[in-house]
């Protein structure tokens, strides 16, 4: 299901529409522009197992292009819990693919829009593509994504799902970082992985978790999102 709400001071016409009532169902439709949409997965249990770290991704759309951009651990994995391992970048050319795979785990996925010039949004897509050339190998290929390793290894506080995603959306020109500080709570690490991040080494931002960099989008009063889409 996807619901769909607008923050104030949205000029440009986009909206969700599905059939009335209860439904387990809606269509998406964007109307008019380009844009990007900052994903964030919350927590989810399966096998009486509780995943509690979240995800982050990025979705990016301009004229015939659609894609989104799902880094994280899909590959080898070492160290303490498992924290880090290969760097392994799913692009994705059926957001209806990504987000029903999303869904299947039984979690529910934020996306926040922001409407781009098409100079902006092809940027975004340009420094992925800068990205992907640098891939140590292309492990996978599907009709709707393609997986690629790439050079520098996943790493839980500097190069993960959401640093990945915020770095990206920042070559839109969007201020989407706005007092990091105040978001820096760690959000779904145990207090013993608290102590362990404390320890390592952080991007400029801190903001490495997939729950802060939401708390963040939703406070931000400078760049604010022009609408929210909840995917469940």
């Amino acid at each position: 299901m996807v619901d769909s709400t607008k923050a104030s001071g949205t000029t440009q016409a986009a909206k969700s529409v599905g059939a009335p009532g209860k439904t387990t169902k809606t269509n998406q439709l964007v109307v008019s522009g380009a844009y990007m949409e900052l994903l964030v997965g919350g927590p989810y249990t399966r096998d009486n197992e509780e995943h509690l770290f979240g995800h982050a991704a990025l979705h990016v759309v301009v004229g015939s292009k659609d894609i989104t951009y799902d880094f994280g651990r899909y590959g080898k994995t070492w160290g303490t819990f498992d924290s880090e391992g290969e760097g392994v970048l799913n692009v994705w050319t059926s957001f209806k693919a990504y987000i029903s795979g999303e869904n299947s785990l039984g979690r529910t996925t934020t996306g926040f829009v922001y409407f781009l010039e098409n100079t902006k949004a092809e940027a975004v897509i340009a420094h992925f593509d800068g990205v992907v050339a640098q891939k140590k190998e292309l492990r996978k290929k599907t009709a709707t994504a393609t997986r690629y390793v790439l050079p520098a290894n996943y790493h839980p506080t500097t190069n993960n799902c959401t640093t990945v995603t915020i770095d990206g959306a920042k070559v839109s020109g969007k201020a989407i970082v706005q007092n990091p500080a105040e978001y820096r709570e760690m959000k779904g690490l145990s207090w013993t992985e608290r102590q362990a991040a404390r320890t390592q080494k952080w991007t400029q931002d801190g903001i490495f978790m997939p729950a802060d960099l939401q708390a963040m989008l939703e406070g931000n009063t400078e760049a604010r999102y022009d609408k929210k889409n909840v995917y469940k």
